[in-house]
């Protein structure tokens, strides 16, 4: 009965299906072109709180959520060409700039962390990665832009946060936080410790009066079972059956969709943890999901220890 309600609801799978299609695409073209910078993650991420949600999960408009992707993975394109130095160097401070620009635009879309961070990470930041980030970005605004023109997708109201002595303060905090966590990597010499995406859920966890603070262990869940869930499908589908692995990032992704749908929590870092095993190298494949599930655990306590809620 719930199935034939589920296949009914436009509303409900039509965005899930565009979601895992354009997961496959940007795999499919990252394998067509041989450039795996192509692969950038946090789509999945976006499709999720943009497209999947009955609601955007951010309060963002369309023009300051691209604006925020667009300086943010440039930026951490000029900090890897332009600065070389080490890892628990660049990241805080693509962290610290990343965490600026949303603020400086009023809006609440902390995902552009990852975007900054990201080419960091992975000591990639040429053509391929901002054409694609920004490429993609438009597409899923595009996407949500006729969902709503359609009334197949509420439209969200957008307040721009005031750039208050409380919020900046928050950023500093949660930025510093998250820059001395990044210092793990450089002690234990596993970056998915601090993957990007982790970052991000550490900014929706430690923000005032977070919705899924409340529900920690199920985002437990979700990040572990995507880390999971991407590299098994991958692993099995990709190494192991020799399919294409826009394939298995399709199916990975509708797993993960089912996943959220089935929790009812709709947690975008979840979307990018699962795409990020189609952009590492194969043989780091099965320490990812460990790594992450780990980094995750870290990021958690630091948020529920050093952000209490105040009563």
């Amino acid at each position: 009965m719930e199935s034939a309600k589920f296949l009914m609801d436009k509303k409900t799978w039509l965005p899930a299906v565009i979601s895992v299609l354009l997961a496959a695409g940007m795999v499919a073209a990252a394998e067509i072109t041989g450039e795996r910078e192509i692969i950038f993650p946090e789509i999945t991420a976006i499709a999720i709180g943009a497209l999947a949600a009955p609601k955007q999960v951010w309060n963002t408009s369309k023009l300051r959520l691209f604006a925020a992707v667009a300086l943010s993975a440039g930026t951490g394109a000029a900090i890897v060409r332009l600065l070389p130095l080490p890892f628990w160097v660049q990241a805080p401070l693509g962290i610290f700039c990343a965490a600026g620009y949303i603020t400086l635009l009023g809006c609440g879309f902390v995902p552009a962390i990852s975007a900054c961070v990201l080419p960091i990470l992975m000591q990639t930041g040429g053509a391929a990665y901002l054409i694609s980030a920004l490429g993609m970005t438009a597409l899923i605004l595009g996407v949500q832009t006729i969902l709503e023109r359609f009334g197949l997708r509420e439209k969200c109201g957008f307040v721009p946060e005031a750039r208050t002595r409380g919020l900046i303060k928050l950023r500093a905090k949660q930025s510093l936080t998250a820059a001395a966590i990044c210092l793990l990597p450089a002690y234990f010499g596993e970056i998915f410790i601090t993957a990007p995406p982790l970052i991000v859920a550490f900014f929706e966890l430690s923000k005032p009066n977070s919705k899924p603070r409340g529900r920690i262990w199920q985002t437990v869940l979700l990040i572990g079972g995507a880390a999971f869930i991407g590299t098994i499908m991958r692993a099995a589908l990709s190494v192991g059956a020799g399919l294409p692995m826009a394939f298995s990032a399709a199916v990975a992704c509708g797993a993960v969709l089912w996943l959220v749908d089935r929790l009812g929590l709709y947690f975008p870092p979840c979307g990018a943890i699962a795409t990020l095993p189609f952009l590492i190298d194969q043989s780091a494949l099965w320490k990812f999901p460990l790594e992450v599930l780990g980094g995750y655990l870290i990021f958690c306590a630091a948020a529920v220890v050093l952000f209490r809620e105040k009563t």
